[in-house]
């Protein structure tokens, strides 16, 4: 007999997750909190017990119904978390077994996997998952600001000195109400310029405020110029690790370029609260990537896992991949 998932309580969930030597926004319950409020999911808070019972990790599973079928993924695509996985120094195998009866118990039929590092893939593979390798970008934090500002390229720097010599101004908002609204619109430009629907809903950004902010683990910058909110950007942090969740501006004020000015106020804001590491989270789209490593952010690999449990899910999925574009306009316009 090997490991078992097993439901936990808050307390148990919490008092694991502080002998973790690092930040872990992705695995806070309050994360999970989001996840339901925010999106509607279900998230399953489930501990890794070994034989005597004694708690040896964490893994929230994020459960969705898509039709007839059950996903499950930790994190599961979709749910605006980039890092999650198996928390705790068990064995990938082991959890991988525990996991797979669990799935079995609760007729799981998709199983989704996001590992922090890159080892791990034999294990996967011999599970049945298909294993990808992303990449995201990391930049370590000084506590002096002369080392941040050294670190950015050229072209970066000009455009922080830009925006500023233009007048734009970066304000922190105080209340949800200062920029909810305002920061939904800009969203919903951004993306029905490419005939999408934004991806983060106004509950989303609620539910990210009434959990993180409170504790200090929010922090909302916009930028202002001629009086006008045209840019505005999310980071939210567990102790010392940052991280950049999201990003909107209005491109009619691109000249006076924002986006580089509002970074650049996080950086300082970050190196006066502790924070150490900065995780830009994503590279996968070559443009923001670019925008990005400009900031000296380097990049980290991790993987991400999948694997369809039944027959229904593989054609499923093959279907999506196909024809998921036109799936999603006609749900749209169905709505």
């Amino acid at each position: 007999m090997g490991l078992k998932l097993q439901p936990i309580e808050r307390d148990a969930w919490q008092n694991f997750q502080k002998t973790m030597p690092s930040g872990s926004l992705f695995h806070r319950w309050e994360w999970q909190d989001i996840l339901e409020e925010g999106f509607g999911l279900r998230v399953e808070r489930l501990g890794l017990f070994d034989e005597m019972g004694v708690l040896k990790g964490l893994l929230p599973l994020v459960e969705r119904k898509m039709s007839l079928l059950k996903l499950a993924g930790c994190p599961l695509s979709g749910a605006a978390t980039p890092h999650s996985g198996p928390l705790g120094s068990v064995p990938l195998n082991e959890v991988l077994s525990a996991l797979e009866e669990y799935a079995s118990e609760n007729r799981i039929d998709y199983l989704e996997l996001g590992l922090p590092e890159v080892m791990g893939k034999e294990d996967l593979e011999q599970k049945g998952y298909t294993v990808e390798l992303l990449t995201t970008l990391e930049l370590p934090i000084s506590n002096q600001v002369e080392p941040l500002w050294a670190g950015l390229e050229v072209r970066c720097r000009n455009a922080i000195r830009k925006a500023e010599k233009s007048g734009v101004e970066v304000v922190e908002a105080q209340t949800l109400e200062e920029w909810l609204d305002l920061y939904y619109d800009l969203s919903c430009g951004v993306y029905h310029r490419q005939d999408k629907e934004p991806p983060f809903s106004k509950e989303y950004f609620t539910a990210l405020w009434q959990n993180l902010y409170p504790s200090g683990d929010l922090i909302v910058l916009l930028a202002r110029y001629e009086g006008k909110i045209i840019a505005g950007q999310i980071f939210p942090r567990d102790r010392n690790v940052g991280y950049y969740l999201d990003g909107v501006s209005d491109r009619e004020y691109n000249k006076v370029v924002p986006n580089n000015l509002i970074q650049w106020e996080y950086l300082k804001r970050a190196s006066a609260m502790g924070i150490q590491l900065y995780d830009m989270v994503g590279a996968n789209i070559p443009s923001i990537a670019k925008f990005k490593k400009s900031f000296g952010s380097t990049e980290r690999n991790y993987l991400y896992a999948y694997r369809n449990r039944t027959l229904a899910a593989r054609v499923g999925r093959t279907v999506y991949a196909k024809h998921g574009a036109t799936i999603k306009k006609f749900l749209r316009r169905s709505q």
